[in-house]
């Protein structure tokens, strides 16, 4: 079993722009005489950052715990934020990469892990790469995924190779293995 958590030291730059997202508007609106719709703006601007810092602070203290029977996320605010993932439930595993210039350097991936329905995860769990061991986690769910026969979308078998996991080809469901996804049966009209 290993626990990870998010690094203080990757999300000072998150704080930073959450707090003068907060403290700009927040003194303009204090110190000067603004129109009414400019103050309305800013109103607006303190509110959304403010948001940015909670959930920056919600990461800080997500703590994700990786085992042989599946993944957890656990964080401050107990049963509204928790969640879990069987390996043995799973159904969906996505690795993304998002780039934040064209050339496409300079970005970070995300790990999407869902489980199949009527299970007690409470909801997907999303790993971003900033996450100490990243490429730990994304290779045990990458291994549980193939051993389960989930098929791999090529972008994620894409963004596997560029981590040294896999070919790069997307992985074939194997014959015998049922479908992620139950098919609904065609009612006659």
């Amino acid at each position: 079993m290993s626990e990870h958590r998010y690094p203080v030291k990757e999300l000072v730059s998150d704080y930073i722009r959450a707090g003068s997202g907060v403290f700009a508007p927040l003194g303009l609106i204090l110190l000067t005489d603004l129109l009414p719709l400019v103050t309305y703006i800013m109103v607006a601007l303190i509110l959304l950052f403010g948001i940015y810092g909670l959930r920056t602070m919600l990461r800080q203290a997500t703590v994700i715990t990786i085992d042989d029977i599946g993944a957890r996320q656990e964080g401050p605010l107990g049963a509204i934020y928790d969640r879990r993932i069987r390996w043995s439930d799973m159904r969906d595993f996505r690795l993304r990469y998002y780039s934040t210039r064209r050339d496409g350097k300079g970005g970070w991936m995300q790990l999407l892990l869902r489980c199949r329905d009527g299970s007690d995860s409470r909801g997907p769990i999303r790993i971003d790469s900033i996450l100490s061991d990243f490429e730990e986690i994304v290779h045990q769910a990458h291994d549980s995924a193939q051993e389960r026969g989930l098929s791999i979308d090529p972008t994620s078998a894409t963004n596997l190779a560029s981590l040294g996991i896999g070919d790069g080809d997307p992985a074939a469901r194997p014959p015998d293995h049922p479908p992620d996804h139950p098919v609904d049966p065609v009612l006659p009209s």
